[in-house]
């Protein structure tokens, strides 16, 4: 909850000062902010695997309805939300154009699937990562655990390597092959293609290993990890931080900044939960601030970039300049992005969650 909540509120405020950063006149990649990005995959590899390797431990065989309930259980949760604003979005597109264009990519999550050409609805590529994760770790993971007959640890670990290895090969092969000008506008582009990403998840899915397999390694070091892992988080964010700002500039820099430096984040980021999964829920305001941001983070995450136009909207009926007028240009978008995703949350993403274990039952997919 306080990876979910921290991450969708960095995510929001990074996405805020990119808006206005001309005003400000300032640059905003100039600043080393924690990446939301790596925080919230390598939370989402951890969940996902920990739950992942307890559910396959009560059962003797991985089968095809188990892998159709993995789907289930994350589709449902993820996919109608994303339709019916993707959906909601292009109808508003097509009013105000007068030009009917439908973007298939964005429906099919391919437009940054092995190349970067996403035009509508940009800060969702996070999610076509997710949707593309689900859907083969399932699959290779019952491919591996039933077909192949290997043991679900081994199986569990195979996966962890794949993604990690295949990764950044291709990394390394799109580095010299497909963007070779190294502009930081490329470097943008080449860090939201699917294909290039899997290996943060795979981060969160080897945490879930090691805190499955080995919890007493796991909790008794968790001190030594957090201390590793704050010199690697902090000391990586410090490199990019001297690369941006061309104190140092070289052909390893390049190659550093575009292939293994979103692998070593997400390391230095994993070595913190061993901490953080100690962390008690208080009865207290924070808490319950934490609990409830990190409940409406997925509504939160929908609306609150693309449909900063509203809040444009709204100061531009009201007379009221919003390049002049900041501070309220900021709280109207907390305010509206908190309600907003309340409403959205309750009303439609709760009751479509619920629904998972009656579509569950209706297919027939319990064992």
């Amino acid at each position: 909850d306080i990876v979910r909540a921290f991450s969708v509120l960095l995510v929001m405020h990074i996405h805020f000062l990119i808006l206005i950063q001309k005003i400000l006149g300032f640059d905003v990649k100039l600043i080393p902010f924690p990446d939301p990005v790596d925080m919230f995959f390598v939370c989402s590899g951890f969940l996902i695997g920990y739950h992942h390797l307890k559910d396959i431990h009560k059962i003797d065989k991985v089968t095809p309805k188990y892998t159709a309930r993995f789907l289930v259980m994350r589709w449902v949760r993820t996919l109608p939300s994303y339709y019916l604003l993707l959906t909601f979005i292009v109808f508003l597109s097509i009013l105000i154009t007068k030009k009917i264009e439908i973007p298939f990519d964005n429906y099919l999550f391919s437009s940054n699937l092995f190349s970067h050409n996403i035009k509508v609805y940009t800060e969702t590529w996070t999610i076509a990562i997710e949707e593309w994760f689900y859907f083969s770790f399932a699959f290779i993971f019952y491919i591996v655990a039933t077909l192949f007959n290997v043991s679900k640890k081994k199986s569990f670990l195979f996966i962890v390597i794949l993604y990690i290895v295949l990764s950044n090969f291709l990394k390394i092969y799109y580095f010299f092959n497909v963007y070779p000008d190294y502009s930081f506008m490329q470097y943008i582009h080449f860090k939201e293609i699917i294909v290039l990403r899997m290996d943060t998840i795979a981060v969160g899915l080897l945490a879930a290993y090691i805190c499955y397999f080995y919890e007493d390694f796991w909790h008794k070091n968790r001190y030594a990890f957090l201390v590793i892992g704050l010199v690697i988080y902090f000391g990586n964010m410090a490199y990019y931080w001297m690369i941006v700002n061309n104190i140092i500039h070289n052909d390893f820099s390049n190659f550093y900044l575009f292939t293994f430096y979103y692998l070593v984040n997400p390391i230095g980021f994993m070595l913190f939960l061993p901490c953080l999964k100690t962390i008690k829920f208080k009865d207290n305001f924070l808490n319950h601030f934490i609990l409830f941001t990190s409940n409406i983070s997925y509504s939160i995450f929908l609306l609150h970039g693309t449909f900063f136009i509203l809040v444009i909207g709204v100061l531009r009926i009201a007379g009221i300049d919003a390049a002049k007028h900041l501070f309220i240009s900021y709280l109207l978008w907390i305010l509206l992005a908190y309600v907003l995703s309340y409403f959205f949350y309750t009303k439609f993403e709760l009751k479509v969650m619920n629904t998972r274990s009656k579509i569950i039952e209706k297919l027939k997919l319990k064992e």
